[in-house]
């Protein structure tokens, strides 16, 4: 099949659903179908697309050029001729203006298209400035979401919190597309432990954006009832934020006698990323809010148990696993789940072999492409509307 992907931008600061499109992208093609990417910039378009053969295409609709990230005239009727050539396109996102003309350069082109969600219809999300993402889908885009032949969700939970906001029963859960290579052995945690020294207690690990949303308070929260337990696990906190809440995290943890106990390392990415997830004993992200959050999987493939909430849209997928713990987003829960994981060695092993093999099946590339597959066929049937 030829297969277009717009996304207004490849920026990878923007985030991870242009990580998850652009690797959607690179599965599709490695499995031969010609996939074009359509987007406003290359900035972060992977190496190997320029050099390897079975790889997208990249076509450039040069900067957008009107006010509120629109796109020109010249460029819609460019979006349309890439759109009429295609059998499918598939759109990443909600909120960005140029998805709205790119849904109606599809209608024009007499062009399916497939709109993937990416979190942002889930509950949380819609709470957020939630007045103006009502009226958008009642105006402005209603027609990106209304035309769509198929609603793409990650996964049955954030099927469920979309589907409220979609006018017809036309979501599929699929899950995102997961570079598996870089698991295919257990990672050594040898060198975490040259970047950032030993620790002299069982480690907690959070990697993710330091944000309010991922609750690092209730990490800190569950620090100090761990130790008025007696119980001092070290907590190391990998990501990056503003310095401003990152200074107030710290000065929480000063206050409340935990100095030792935490470290902030900032952004840990690469071989030493993987390495830190295998050296830790355990994952905890205490999320108000996670679409497929590719922390999960990359903890797990190390063998590292997670904990987590509801808040993450995969949690039924982590915790059928048996190498997950899910629990509400309370200190005294997350206390009570890190000291039953890290005070027995035997489970806290087992639960990571299982998680490891767990992943391994539910994300296997080949079975998890061929699902995109069958979903994109489907779709390229339907006449756009």
């Amino acid at each position: 099949m030829k297969i277009l992907h717009y996304f207004p931008t490849t920026r990878l600061t923007e985030g991870g659903t242009v990580r998850a499109a652009l690797d959607l992208s690179t599965a599709l093609a490695r499995f031969g179908h010609e996939v074009i990417w359509l987007t406003t910039d290359d900035c972060d378009v992977p190496e190997q697309w320029n050099s390897e053969p079975n790889t997208p295409t990249v076509v450039l609709l040069g900067p957008l050029q009107k006010s509120g990230g629109r796109l020109s005239a010249s460029q819609v009727s460019m979006a349309t001729e890439a759109a009429a050539e295609a059998d499918v396109v598939h759109i990443h996102a909600m909120w960005m203006p140029s998805n709205v003309q790119m849904a109606a350069a599809c209608k024009k082109a007499g062009t399916p298209w497939v709109l993937s969600t990416h979190g942002m219809l889930d509950d949380w999300c819609m709470e957020q400035r939630g007045l103006k993402k009502r009226i958008y889908l009642a105006t402005y885009g209603k027609k990106l979401v209304h035309g769509a032949t198929t609603i793409l969700t990650t996964a049955e939970e954030e099927k469920r919190q979309a589907s409220r906001w979609l006018p017809r029963d036309n979501a599929v859960a699929i899950p995102l597309i997961v570079d598996l290579e870089p698991y295919a052995n257990v990672p050594n945690p040898a060198l975490a432990e040259e970047a950032f020294g030993s620790f002299p207690n069982k480690s907690v690990l959070f990697l993710s954006r330091v944000h309010p949303k991922k609750s690092i308070e209730t990490l800190i929260e569950t620090a100090s009832i761990l130790k008025e337990q007696g119980e001092s696990p070290s907590f190391l906190i990998a990501g990056t934020g503003e310095q401003q809440y990152i200074d107030s995290l710290q000065k929480q943890v000063d206050q409340l006698g935990l100095t030792d106990q935490f470290k902030f390392l900032g952004m840990v990415v690469g071989e030493t990323k993987l390495s830190l997830f295998a050296h830790a004993d355990v994952f905890a992200l205490p999320t108000q809010q996670e679409n497929f959050g590719l922390v999960y999987p990359e903890a797990m493939l190390c063998e590292t148990p997670v904990i987590t909430t509801k808040g993450t849209d995969i949690w039924r997928e982590l915790e059928s696993g048996g190498g997950a713990v899910i629990i509400d987003r309370d200190a005294t829960a997350f206390a009570d789940a890190i000291l039953s994981v890290l005070s027995d060695d035997a489970k806290r092993e087992e639960m990571g072999k299982s998680a490891r093999r767990h992943m391994l099946h539910w994300l296997d590339t080949g079975q998890v492409v061929k699902s995109y597959e069958a979903m994109y066929e489907k779709a390229a049937t339907v006449p756009a509307v």
